[in-house]
């Protein structure tokens, strides 16, 4: 199809403000993916997924790109070992498979049972999270340093995550990192475990840790990032610390995760390639890898999601619809091809003669369109706009609410009733007398 703009026009008539706001800036070359689906996406509430699942994302994540694979916390039971072990043993062509650690030797030693070769050591390194867990400062750095140690002196590649970074002093930040760096990490990542981050906030805190923790340091160490979704920030706050040098940004697909969920993966990449970093991502396959994980999760999409979302690449205002018959660009950031993705046009309250004309000829394809009478064409618009008006919106409403209803129904988990019927049924014998309901006297 040929469009009114040339490649020539368009780069006279659409001002790129991404590439001059960042054209002063060191930016990186490439970046490598490391996806926290299977971990921290699977702490989605309500969402369990089985071991094969687990695989099949695995290797369709390995297939189109995603460098680092974390699957699991091998301590946290045999089962959740024996999950681990299995997807190592999957042999991945691409990606390295992480699995995660306290700063404890029986939390490594489950990473030796699980054969992995490479792990995460973490811990929360905020003020409230050393009152609570009754540490000192000099406690954690001696924590972190004995179990890289451990983990080094055991063959395994080490990453360093400083949990609730984003809320710790800075001066305990540069005394983490440099713990964990000179104990033998080979990369460290900030976490944003509660989201508070702004793209503002992201720039200060990594460009300081960067100049600051790295730099000094003289020794090639890549930082990454992870981001909580609170406050809807999570993709900002990742894309801001790939500006300021984190080239191991942490993703989820779908932005699935705990409470609001991470930075969403098909969102994360797209925009970096759209500016120029290499992501080794094969984007085309990103819808397919976001319905089977929709699938797998039980936790529907909205239409409207960014990239993959139903709606994502459609139109219906006539404007806008005419606007983009002209060149997509026009109302599309990107081709949807560069996705995997096709645009639609529907028709509707807002469509135009336009938008009827392109229905006619894309999906009729039996009428000679030159030889429409104009008149004819408003009455087809017309009756098309009457039809939409019509459509009954209780109907709507009522079948909205069934879906609002079906949506709780796979979505919830244990009811404050069920779970204390499973506590009574094991727990009873332990119960003080005086506790215990009295036994009802019959009447004879």
């Amino acid at each position: 199809m040929s469009y009114k703009f040339s490649k020539e026009d368009l780069e006279k008539l659409l001002v790129d403000y991404n590439k001059l706001a960042l054209e002063e800036k060191d930016l990186p070359d490439k970046v490598h993916i490391w996806d926290e689906t299977l971990r921290d996406g699977e702490q989605s509430p309500t969402v369990y997924l089985t071991l094969d699942e687990k695989i099949h994302l695995a290797k369709m994540m390995d297939e189109i790109g995603v460098e680092v694979i974390a699957v699991g916390y091998p301590a946290v039971s045999e089962q959740e070992k024996h999950i681990v072990k299995t997807i190592v043993n999957e042999d991945c062509k691409n990606s390295s498979i992480v699995g995660i650690a306290r700063p404890k030797e029986e939390d490594i030693d489950a990473c030796i049972d699980a054969d992995l070769k490479e792990i995460v050591v973490f811990m929360p390194i905020s003020g409230i999270f050393m009152e609570t867990l009754k540490l000192t400062k000099e406690d954690e750095l001696e924590q972190i340093r004995t179990a890289i140690h451990y983990a080094k002196d055991n063959g395994f590649k080490v990453n360093w995550v400083s949990e609730d970074g984003t809320r710790a002093e800075f001066d305990h930040i540069k005394n983490v990192f440099t713990t964990a760096i000179n104990a033998g990490a080979e990369r460290v990542i900030l976490g944003d475990t509660v989201g508070v981050l702004t793209p503002k906030s992201s720039e200060y805190l990594v460009g300081r840790i960067r100049d600051e923790v790295i730099a000094p340091l003289e020794k090639d160490i890549p930082m990454g990032i992870h981001t909580h979704n609170d406050f809807g920030l999570a993709v900002a706050n990742t894309v801001t610390g790939v500006f300021e040098g984190c080239t191991y940004p942490h993703t989820c697909i779908n932005g699935y995760g705990e409470r609001a969920g991470n930075a969403a993966l098909e969102e994360v990449v797209t925009i970096l390639e759209r500016i120029g970093i290499d992501t080794n991502i094969n984007l085309t396959k990103l819808p397919e890898l976001s319905r089977v994980c929709e699938k797998y999760f039980c936790l529907p999409l909205s239409q409207y999601k960014p990239i993959v979302g139903e709606y994502a690449f459609s139109h219906e205002s006539g404007l806008h619809i005419a606007a983009i018959l002209a060149h997509p660009l026009t109302y599309e950031p990107i081709n949807p091809k560069m996705v995997g993705r096709r645009r639609k046009f529907y028709l509707g309250k807002f469509s135009g003669s336009k938008s009827i004309l392109h229905a006619l000829k894309n999906k009729l394809k039996v009428l000679d369109l030159d030889v429409i009478p104009d008149e004819v064409i408003k009455k087809i618009v017309n009756e098309v706009k009457k039809q939409y008006e019509l459509s009954s919106k209780e109907q709507i409403q009522e079948s909205f609410e069934k879906i609002k209803k079906e949506l709780n129904n796979i979505s919830t988990g244990l009811s404050d009733k069920e779970f204390f019927h499973i506590v009574n049924k094991y727990a009873q014998p332990f119960v003080p007398a005086e506790f215990k309901p009295k036994n009802k006297i019959k009447n004879k």
